[in-house]
């Protein structure tokens, strides 16, 4: 004990001799009995070395000035609210060591236009909403769906004959509830001929919505001038919605046919212009849309594969829920290796998964944290840039030429409070 006291005797002489030394004026009323026991209780405490004691005058130096008024040696509480009154927790760069330029005004409009331009888009943006796209497992049964047809085949409506097959082995007679109407063969221009249908975008929520009128055929079964040279195909068929085929082939080729056709009259030249799943919008593009394949092969073989994603868009509280597919397609000539012959096929199978389009805002109190967040971090990166550009000034043409045409800004009250008592030190 009696050595920690002795080491705690010289740091207080060090220290005591250091501040005279420093400050003159003040050093005498630093030592007074009040201050030296709490300093130096806090020295004997501690274990720092006489160095480390050294460096914490100065703090003890500006904690002695809060209180100290030079003129009259004592201290005073007057002097330590005038301290308070102009204290800054704070620091400051002192308003005149600042100054006014074109540059500094030039880039202080550039960063509040930015600002406004950021508010609009972003105040836009809330008020727009935003498309949230996400899958989810399907959760809904169903037992069975519709596919919709509409096409024009280049062969007369009593050559041809139309089935459903699904994996369960069950066969459905599409041509009892499909219509068959005769008609010529022609392509209209708007359609895309002989291409590998790829360029198909998911469509988005507005068009959707603005597309979203249902329809049916008012009949079903029909048949029409079946000897015309072509034959339009349209209805909609009612299948398992399990993977299955609709295919569309010549008669004679199934086993209960009794027409045979010669394959010198095949030709599955096709126009279609609509086939979707589920219900019949007819407004919605879909990847067969407005396609058509044309062929002079006899035995031409087009097989589509299709596979089928649940979809439901919805948008201020109206729900649609529809079926988008992604296709696949294969077309060869066939021969006697074929196990299939000549015709159109069309395979399907459903996703277990369902896409969930809507849209939606974010929280008024998330959007203001959000916007408060950009434009301060806006005006902060505008402030590093214009020094950054000061400084690369600076060192291309010099001091002189950068502080050209410029103001100093003078101080406001506090500042030249501030400086009337820095003067007293």
């Amino acid at each position: 004990m009696l050595g920690r006291w002795t080491r705690s005797n010289l740091h207080e002489e060090y220290t005591i001799k250091h501040l005279i030394k420093l400050f003159p004026e003040r050093g005498v009323s630093f030592c007074n009995v009040f201050f030296r026991r709490i300093v130096f209780e806090l020295m004997i405490r501690s274990h720092a070395s006489v160095l480390a004691h050294a460096k914490f005058i100065q703090f003890i130096t500006a904690l002695v000035d809060l209180f100290h008024k030079p003129t009259s040696g004592i201290f005073t509480m007057n002097a330590f609210s005038q301290k308070v009154r102009v204290f800054d927790a704070f620091p400051k760069v002192n308003p005149e060591h600042m100054v006014r330029s074109q540059r500094g005004g030039l880039s202080t409009i550039l960063t509040v236009l930015f600002m406004l331009m950021i508010l609009y888009v972003q105040i836009g943006g809330y008020l727009g909403g935003y498309i949230d796209r996400r899958f989810s497992v399907d959760k809904d049964i169903r037992l069975s769906l519709n596919i919709n047809v509409d096409m024009v085949v280049a062969m007369p409506c009593q050559y041809l004959v139309t089935n459903v097959m699904d994996i369960t082995s069950d066969n459905y007679l599409a041509g009892e509830v499909l219509n068959f109407q005769g008609t010529g063969f022609y392509i209209p221009e708007i359609f895309r001929l002989n291409s590998n249908n790829e360029a198909h975008d998911t469509p988005e929520l507005d068009e959707i919505l603005s597309e979203t009128l249902r329809a049916e055929y008012s009949v079903k079964g029909a048949r029409v001038n079946e000897d015309a040279p072509a034959c339009h195909i349209f209805g909609t068929i009612p299948v398992n919605q399990v993977k299955g085929e609709f295919y569309i082939i010549s008669k004679g080729l199934a086993m209960y046919d009794g027409l045979v056709v010669s394959p010198a009259a095949y030709n599955f030249s096709h126009a279609i212009y609509e086939f979707s799943y589920g219900e019949f919008f007819p407004f919605i593009n879909n990847p067969l849309d407005f396609t058509a394949k044309t062929t002079e092969e006899t035995q031409q073989q087009y097989k589509y594969f299709a596979k089928v994603v649940p979809t439901q868009y919805e948008k201020l509280g109206l729900i649609v829920d529809t079926n988008q597919y992604s296709l696949t397609e294969i077309h060869h000539v066939t021969d006697e290796s074929d196990l299939r012959p000549a015709g159109i096929y069309f395979s399907y199978s459903f996703e277990s998964i369902k896409l969930y389009i809507i849209e939606q805002r974010i929280g008024f109190f998330v959007f203001v944290a959000k916007l408060a967040t950009i434009l301060s971090g806006l005006l902060i990166a505008g402030g590093y840039l214009f020094r950054l550009y000061e400084k690369l000034l600076v060192l291309l043409f010099g001091r002189k030429y950068v502080e050209r045409d410029t103001e100093k800004k003078d101080g406001g009250l506090l500042d030249k409070t501030t400086n009337h008592h820095s003067k007293d030190f």
